[in-house]
């Protein structure tokens, strides 16, 4: 996969820390599960502004948060300075880190721990940490988009990629996802890459960005051709010239996602989308009046809603449409995985 020093974010690594996953929270009030005690220290919690009461006290020898309505466990721990492979250290009792309920108490910091538990701790560290990571790609082909001035149809296709890193169930620890849009020389987008065709062959429409008219036909040699596939940017590498949406550009977004996915497996997320998109891969709005996305909401519990609104919240753009198929992507790179011990320091 193609990178650029200057555009993108350095990756965490997968023994260090676990990007945050969104979690569902259950409605029904549940027995809250016993504090744990555990000798990993963690910072101290730092209340959300946004609450007006809190849900965070100390008990026996650490400190808890209740879990309220709305609350995703990677959300808890952003809030307490905690990474989710922390929170979850400190919470042994939860078997499944996708799911937590209203009222449940859930450890946040924990005391200093006693030399006896030091030395046991440290007898217990592993001397590796086993994972799978996959890259995986996947193509799309598009009439379009749209036409020309001259009415000449626009081509272009998609690449999309995906470096992910899973854990022995699947679960999904971290991913990096980014994609090629290169479209015909008659595209009006100034920041699309483009490509003219072959060397010495016939040449097609070319459209001058600023005024939006075909301005001529493309002269095709080999040098014009090696500079056009040299210059092309990823979708990451265009940034802000993208212009999706100057409000929540691709890569804003493409960022939400990840941290969506993280957590999940990748048969998760294909349930998921299949509930809770539109039929053009969206995350369905509360507000549609579409008859076919309020039938799936429907069928969603009110913590499912509550999910999808926290997805709409940071990204509303497709993962899977004729601009790139990225969870196909995801799929992909899951296929390709391969087993990776790394040291435990």
């Amino acid at each position: 996969m193609l990178s650029s020093s200057a555009v993108y974010s350095q990756q965490p690594s997968a023994v260090d820390t676990i990007a945050a996953a969104s979690t569902w929270v259950e409605e029904t009030p549940v027995k809250p599960a016993a504090p744990a005690t555990t000798t990993k220290a963690a910072p101290k919690a730092t209340p959300a502004a946004t609450e007006t009461k809190t849900t965070s006290a100390a008990v026996g020898e650490g400190q808890v948060y209740v879990v309220v309505s709305g609350d995703m466990l990677w959300k808890i721990a952003q809030k307490h300075n905690l990474t989710l492979e922390q929170l979850l250290a400190l919470n042994p009792q939860l078997k499944n880190p996708n799911k937590i309920a209203v009222g449940q108490k859930i450890i946040v910091a924990a005391a200093a721990p006693s030399a006896t538990a030091s030395a046991t701790t440290s007898a217990a560290v592993p001397s590796s940490v086993k994972v799978y990571q996959g890259l995986g790609h996947t193509t799309t082909f598009r009439n379009g988009p749209g036409t020309d001035s001259e009415g000449v149809p626009v081509y272009s296709f998609n690449v999309a990629m995906a470096q992910a890193t899973f854990d022995a169930e699947g679960r999904i620890l971290s991913v990096y996802i980014d994609g090629y849009e290169v479209s015909t020389p008659n595209y009006d987008g100034a920041s699309m890459p483009h490509f003219s065709g072959w060397p010495d062959k016939e040449g097609y429409n070319v459209t001058d960005h600023d005024a939006e008219k075909v301005t001529g036909v493309s002269v095709n040699t080999k040098e014009s051709a090696a500079a056009e596939v040299n210059g092309w940017q990823t979708k990451r590498q265009r940034g802000d010239s993208y212009h999706m949406n100057p409000a929540n550009e691709w890569y804003k977004q493409m960022d939400f996602f990840q941290k969506f996915f993280v957590g999940k497996t990748v048969a998760e997320l294909e349930a998921w989308f299949e509930k809770n998109t539109t039929a053009a891969g969206r995350p369905i709005k509360a507000s549609t009046t579409n008859e076919a996305e309020l039938a799936k909401l429907a069928k969603l519990t009110d913590a499912e809603k509550a999910a999808l609104a926290d997805v709409v919240s940071g990204a509303t753009m497709s993962i899977r449409d004729a601009h790139g198929d990225f969870l196909g992507a995801v799929a992909n790179a899951y296929e390709n995985r391969v087993e990776v011990v790394i040291p435990v320091k």
